[in-house]
């Protein structure tokens, strides 16, 4: 049988584990992932009698055994597969700004196009996925207290407030970080982590119609950053060529892009937004 084949034999000599109950498998039937190869006891893995008999086939065996962390995997995948397709666009970006550079004198070591490799996008791509629950507040007020629960407590009861103009029912709030060290002039960002990215998303649409005193938007990472200064750098530039204020910056399937200002209003009245009030209705716009 092959190695990623269900085993029924005893397994003499060998020292396999099963990863559930990390007990060696000794003289006992188990499954072996098809994916990873990773073997998990029956009882460990609620493998059923009806689909053991399958697993057991030595040929034609179609069903197929995969563990949990494999599983967990394949479930995560569209996320990741659809992060992808963001990075993509914004490498095109790049590639287009690089073009662009080849046209102009460039005299900083700085200003050099630099090149990515596969773990610098895997790590982007795993610290997005960090951020998503995450909401960067500007100007709520910071405690005077000393103690860190009665401050953090009061940050979640300010941020409470503005949340619930969006929603009746507030989202819930994992836990807040202020950023940076203390300032007298002026409160610290404060880092909210909610515990649904789509609650995120849906609160960030609408920020522009939010007039009061706090100021929110999405955590970004620090490539994310740097794009957006070189995208606003290039506006300023385009901008100043065509002798006006000609394009402007709009997110299109979540990637930041340079687009004629016409082709904004035209985004915009094909996603009408909604204004939040406090009784949590919407109103359109």
């Amino acid at each position: 049988m092959s190695n990623n084949n269900l085993i029924d034999e005893e397994v003499d000599d060998l020292e396999i584990v099963c990863t559930l109950c990390t007990e060696k498998i000794i003289n006992a039937k188990f499954a072996r992932c098809d994916s990873c190869g990773k073997s998990n006891h029956y009882n460990c893995a609620k493998i059923t009698p009806t689909e053991q008999r399958s697993l057991e086939l030595r040929s034609n065996r179609r069903l197929k055994f995969f563990c949990n962390d494999c599983t967990n995997g394949m479930s995560a995948l569209p996320q990741i597969l659809s992060t992808i397709s963001v990075l993509q666009d914004e490498i095109k970006l790049l590639r287009q700004s690089i073009s662009e550079c080849k046209h102009r004198d460039i005299t900083s070591v700085d200003q050099q196009p630099q090149d990515f490799d596969i773990e610098q996008v895997i790590e982007e791509i795993a610290d997005r996925q960090m951020k998503r629950k995450n909401i960067i507040f500007h100007g709520v007020i910071e405690s005077e207290k000393l103690n860190v629960a009665e401050r953090q407590a009061e940050d979640v009861q300010n941020v409470t407030k503005t949340l619930s103009l969006f929603n009746d029912n507030c989202p819930n709030i994992i836990m807040t970080a202020r950023l940076g060290k203390k300032n007298s002039n002026k409160p610290r960002p404060l880092r909210v982590v909610l515990d649904d990215p789509r609650t995120v998303t849906s609160i960030l649409k609408r920020k522009n119609l939010y007039k009061g005193p706090i100021g929110f938007s999405s955590d970004k990472t620090l490539q994310q950053r740097k794009h957006m200064l070189s995208l606003k750098n290039e506006l300023e530039r385009l901008n100043s060529i065509e002798g006006g204020q000609q394009k402007t910056i709009k997110y299109i399937k979540g990637c930041p892009k340079i687009v004629d200002i016409d082709l904004s209003k035209s985004l915009n009245s094909k996603n009408p937004s909604t204004s939040p009030t406090k009784s949590g209705s919407t109103t359109k716009m």
